[in-house]
């Protein structure tokens, strides 16, 4: 059965916990791939990317404030080069 995102990518920021774990788990289980935005707690990061990776898409984390432009510019460059095959624009 085909998922509605199924073969999309997000990027969900604050994702580790509360409201941004729950649309990160949401966007996966409708099947997109999540790169997993976090600021300061990586083992939180890891263990929704564990949740996410149960799901049977793919999943990663990656560090960076959103409020910082620099970090926020790096992070989405990142992803867009660690996932470019995947993200269609």
């Amino acid at each position: 059965m085909s998922k509605l995102l199924e073969g999309q990518t997000a990027l969900v920021t604050g994702a580790s916990r509360g409201i941004g774990r729950s649309i990160a788990l949401a966007l996966a289980g409708a099947g997109a791939n999540i790169a997993v935005n976090y600021a300061g707690n990586e083992e939180a990061a890891a263990k929704v990317v564990a949740e996410i990776e149960a799901l049977g898409v793919k999943a990663y984390a990656v560090k960076g404030h959103v409020g910082d432009s620099e970090q926020f510019d790096a992070m989405v460059k990142g992803v867009v080069e660690a996932w470019a095959e995947l993200i269609f624009w």
